[in-house]
């Protein structure tokens, strides 16, 4: 008893003996390091997580996924640490936790200009897009939607945080409640990529697994043989699961990814019916963002060429001559091609929409894609709906008036363009005979007016003298005959309608409406401005046609992309030249009137940010257009 008495002395003075020097010492060590080994298997089964989640994406995101690994790692020891040290720290703590969330938000790809501009809100909007289009997205991804792109290490992000945070925060005498609470978000960074993409040795990844969440929950208090007779049970316990494990794999995931991504799907879809009729416009006009297009620069974003005037509206269609028509010059393509990355939105549409002329098959539409119509233009094999993203490699020229004018001497392919040449006559009455073709001669050939029919033809001025459209042929003959060359025809026959026009969607319906927008009505929208101006330039002899889709939108300068709304729908014309193939040309008034306030339907997420030149089918242009109509008197030149 004096012996026990004299140690229980020692132990308590302030001058312990040899024995009480060995016991203080190892206390101290052995408590030091159990948060450590806690730490330790946090960051062995994150960093499992993370390369698990990193084959959603292609290229895989290693560095960002170690990034926020190492984050949350950080996150999980320091405030852990804080948390023990006082008030102070302790509520420092919090803020720390806030902060490294934020920074949680930019190794996943949010940009950084939102976070410290505090745009929540936008967001908000880009991750629910994102969200929106998974559902639709095939793993690993490899397409070009920037907030997909997002959305799926945020996911991670998401996962680890929420671990690190358990860990940190959770009180310790929780014990191994707290450790397996912090284990399950990294439990399913592990798994959920498995319900995607089978990994090739399955029962080995869940024995591994199972080893790593074991040292999570139990390593912390575990001693040499308690850790030894867990090793002995897990390895038992992993050997009968590799004999049961194929009996009971259904291969079908418990968790239903594509139902939960489904709810943050757009619920309103628009569709666009490019279509000119000529009456009341009923395009969508919500302010809805429609699609995304990242590009160096501003464009019209093309859906459909209308390339056929059928008598009454211009209307896609083939012509047998357009696939042969010769190509720009080896220098403008160079100057003029850029690589368009698109990402669908809140519409449907089986139009693959780029910009000018599309050089080559786009790339990345999960669809499959098929020739449209026109050469240059694009199909999908199914609707492209939101979450749907693609490249594709577009020439879209936009050269000077004077570069223009200096092709005058070069004669336009008398065969090729034939057909961008040619219009159909209306038929007489209702029943009467079937409508014919004329073939309009070459601008500057002073050749007669052809009426086609079959292999035969015939003089056909007495035809378009006699038609609905005898008006519309006078004007176009006496636009012409005042220009020397065919880009000075063009600009006549934009200052022509520059004035004395009124821009006015609820436009009146007629039987042959561009004909009565000419000369009577005087009033419309950009489908008659644009269909009146191809209809003239082709009875100038200058090959042209209608095209359709989107104004360039607003760029958004901390994504880097330009927002296309519904409010962008629009309809333009597209003149060929030697050299450079089809130029873009805007008849649409530039101060005509905007209906409803375009100010209140622009969505909130956009911030302000670059405003391109553009002229809407609303009628509101936020600068100058595209191609402004030279005013009585001007030369006939433009900027690059």
């Amino acid at each position: 008893m004096s012996a026990v008495g004299e140690t229980v002395t020692v132990l308590g003075s302030g001058r312990p003996g040899r024995a009480g020097r060995h016991n203080s010492s190892a206390a101290p060590r052995t408590a030091a390091t159990r948060p450590v080994i806690s730490l330790a298997a946090f960051a062995a089964l994150g960093l499992y997580g993370v390369s698990r989640w990193a084959i959603l994406l292609t290229p895989r995101p290693t560095s960002r996924m170690l990034g926020l690994l190492a984050l949350a790692t950080l996150t999980a020891g320091v405030l852990g640490g804080a948390m023990r040290r006082g008030r102070v720290l302790r509520a420092l703590s919090w803020v720390g936790a806030v902060l490294a969330c934020l920074a949680a938000l930019a190794l996943a790809g949010v940009p950084v200009s939102l976070i410290v501009h505090a745009h929540p809100r936008a967001i908000a909007s880009g991750i629910s897009d994102g969200l929106g289009a998974l559902p639709r997205v095939l793993v690993p991804y490899n397409g070009v939607d920037h907030w997909v792109e997002v959305v799926i290490p945020l996911g991670a992000a998401v996962l680890l945080m929420d671990g690190a945070l358990v860990l940190a925060f959770a009180p310790r005498s929780l014990g191994d409640a707290r450790r397996a609470a912090a284990a399950m978000p990294l439990i399913a960074l592990a798994v959920v990529p498995s319900t995607l993409i089978r990994p090739s040795a399955p029962y080995l990844h869940g024995l591994l697994l199972l080893g790593l969440v074991a040292a999570l929950v139990w390593g912390e208090r575990l001693g040499r043989r308690e850790a030894t007779a867990v090793l002995v049970t897990l390895t038992l316990a992993g050997a009968g699961a590799l004999v049961l494990g194929p009996s009971l794999d259904r291969r079908r995931p418990l968790l239903n990814y594509q139902g939960l991504a489904g709810a943050f799907a757009p619920t309103n879809i628009e569709s666009f019916d490019w279509s000119q009729r000529y009456g009341p416009l009923y395009w969508p006009q919500t302010g809805r963002q429609v699609m995304s297009v990242k590009a160096l620069h501003p464009d019209y974003w093309k859906a459909e060429n209308l390339d056929v005037f059928n008598g009454v509206d211009w209307v896609a269609g083939s012509l047998e001559s357009a696939a042969a028509i010769p190509p720009p010059d080896q220098d403008a393509i160079s100057r003029w091609t850029e690589n368009l990355q698109v990402s669908i939105q809140g519409m449907r549409t089986t139009d693959v929409i780029a910009a000018g002329f599309t050089i080559q098959p786009p790339d990345q539409v999960p669809q499959g894609v098929m020739p449209g119509d026109s050469p240059g233009t694009w199909m999908a094999a199914t609707d492209l709906q939101p979450g749907d993203s693609y490249s594709v490699t577009t020439y879209s020229p936009h050269p000077t008036d004077v570069a223009l004018a200096a092709t005058a001497g070069e004669a336009y392919p008398q065969l090729y363009l034939a057909g961008y040449r040619a219009i159909t006559l209306p038929a007489s009455a209702p029943g009467g005979p079937a409508p014919g073709q004329v073939l309009f001669p070459p601008f500057g050939t002073h050749a007669p007016v052809y009426r086609v029919a079959g292999t035969a033809s015939a003089d056909g001025a007495a035809e378009m003298q006699a038609s609905p459209y005898a008006g519309a042929y006078a004007l176009a003959q006496r636009l012409a005959k005042g220009a020397r060359t065919p880009i000075a025809f063009v600009n006549r026959v934009q200052r022509y309608l520059a004035h004395g026009f009124v821009y006015r969607q609820n436009a009146p319906r007629h039987r042959y409406p561009l004909e009565s927008f000419l000369f009577h009505d005087k009033l419309g929208y950009c489908q008659q401005f644009s269909g009146a101006m191809a209809l003239l330039l082709r009875m100038g002899g200058v090959p042209a046609r209608v095209s359709a889709g989107f104004t360039s939108g607003t760029y958004d300068q901390n994504l880097h992309q330009w927002v296309v709304l519904d409010l962008d729908a629009h309809a333009w014309v597209e003149a060929w030249f030697p050299r450079y193939g089809w130029v873009r040309f805007d008849p649409t008034p530039a101060a005509a009137p905007a209906l409803g306030g375009r100010g209140t339907l622009i969505t909130p997420h956009v911030p302000p940010a670059v405003r391109p030149t553009r002229v809407s089918c609303t009628g509101e242009s936020t600068t100058s257009p595209p191609r402004p109509a030279p005013g009585p008197g001007a030369a006939d030149h433009r900027s690059p």
